[in-house]
């Protein structure tokens, strides 16, 4: 298993479009996925479980991964979530 956080901005949280794409990236991976926001733990293959995670307000979070490609996992989902973050 292997972790990395990350830092969202204050105006940044999970909802519909950005959960969605962050979903859709992990399930490309064979690994389990998780992200952490302080207690609250979701499972990064579900848009609906990243939703109910709290405003993180500039937070960090935690994204752990665990299996065969937990590797590129990792990367991978942080690069999503950095790609839904960032101003378009």
């Amino acid at each position: 298993m292997i972790s990395k956080s990350v830092t969202l901005s204050s105006n940044d949280f999970f909802h519909a479009r950005p959960a969605a794409k962050i979903a859709d990236a992990a399930k490309s991976y064979e690994s389990v996925i998780m992200v952490m926001l302080g207690t609250e733990i979701a499972d990064a293959k579900n848009a609906f479980s990243l939703m109910r995670l709290s405003h993180p307000k500039g937070s960090s979070v935690d994204i752990l991964a665990d299996g065969p490609d937990e590797t590129t996992a990792i990367t991978g989902v942080i690069q999503a979530i950095q790609e839904e973050f960032t101003p378009h």
